[in-house]
Parts: C-alpha cells; sequence; structure tokens
C-alpha cells in the first residue's frame, strides 16, 4: 500500500512539472523568438529564453502561434464574439487544415465499484479553413464537406472509387491543395 502511495505522490509531481520543450514564438508584431515552450492545459503557453530563466505567460492576446517538437501550433478565430482557439496546423494552403486531441474517460458501469469503464478513448478531431471560415469536420469528412471540394472533380471521383476513404482527412487536403485549382 506504501508503495502505491509513493507511485501515485511521484506521478502527481511529474504533472505538476510538466517538462518545457525547445520551440519558437510567434508574436503579434511579426517577431519571433526562440526558446522553451509549455502548453497550459486551460489555454496558453508558459515560455523562458533558457532552462534556468524566469517563465512568462502568453496567449492570444499576444501570440499567433509556436513550433515546437516539429509540430505548428496556431491561434484561429473560430466564431465571432468569441476569443481565437489554439489548434495544431496540419496544412497551410488554399485550404488549411487543424486538428485537436479529445480523449473521452468514458462512463463507469457502476456495477459494485469494478472500476470498469466503457466508451473511452481518443480521437483527432479536424477542422478547415476556408477563406477565412473555420469548418468543423470532425473525423472524417462528410458529404457536406464534398460540397466545399466539388469544384476538384478527380479528388471527387478519387473518393467515390475510394482512393481515398472518408476518414484519410489529410491526405485529402493536402491533393487538394496541390493538385486542385
Amino acid at each position: 500500500m506504501k508503495n502505491i502511495f509513493l507511485i501515485i505522490i511521484i506521478f502527481s509531481c511529474s504533472l505538476a512539472n510538466a517538462q518545457f520543450n525547445k520551440g519558437t514564438v510567434f508574436f503579434k508584431d511579426s517577431t519571433d523568438q526562440k526558446g522553451l515552450v509549455r502548453i497550459k492545459i486551460f489555454g496558453g503557453i508558459k515560455f523562458k529564453t533558457e532552462k534556468d530563466s524566469k517563465s512568462t505567460f502568453y496567449d492570444y492576446n499576444k501570440i499567433i502561434g509556436f513550433d515546437t517538437d516539429g509540430n505548428k501550433y496556431r491561434y484561429v478565430k473560430n466564431q465571432d464574439g468569441f476569443p481565437p482557439k489554439l489548434f495544431k496546423e496540419n496544412i497551410k494552403g488554399k485550404i488549411s487544415l487543424y486538428s485537436k486531441e479529445v480523449s473521452n474517460p468514458g462512463v463507469p458501469n457502476g456495477f459494485g465499484g469494478g472500476g470498469m469503464t466503457f466508451g473511452g478513448g481518443s480521437a483527432t478531431i479536424y477542422y478547415i479553413l476556408v477563406k477565412d471560415k473555420l469548418i468543423r469536420v470532425g473525423t472524417r469528412i462528410k458529404k457536406k464537406h464534398l460540397k466545399i471540394l466539388k469544384n476538384c472533380t478527380t479528388l471527387i471521383e478519387k473518393i467515390k472509387r475510394k482512393d481515398f476513404k472518408k476518414r484519410d482527412v489529410f491526405d485529402i487536403i493536402n491533393y487538394y491543395n496541390n493538385s486542385c485549382d
């Protein structure tokens, strides 16, 4: 029992001291700065220039985004009257593709406190930016999204022939940007 308690304390401390990763922050005044970046769970980032320097909090008010671990993260305006949201930028082009990882802890089964859950897991939710309008796609392209891509007949044919499956969101948007007008 003491070992379990010790493991829980160590795990909690490691979460509290989430790691900073090398990255570049892009400011709204068109400047950028390299340093160490840590994404905050409830929005924004902590940034410091060196390992031992003091960290500074930034959010959409000061920055347009940041790059870290080979990934690009950008603030994108989602709805009028609401602050921009932070998304992972997967593709930048005629149609830009953004994503967000979501997780569902599941629903407890409620029998005898056995700790089993149903329906848990994680998924990537995609968003496309078309003419400054952010559209939620979800986990796959649906019929309503095909209307946006209709001017690319070769792509529509590839989807109908199942060369691209509707869950191949990244490949579909990449093909559209590289092969369609």
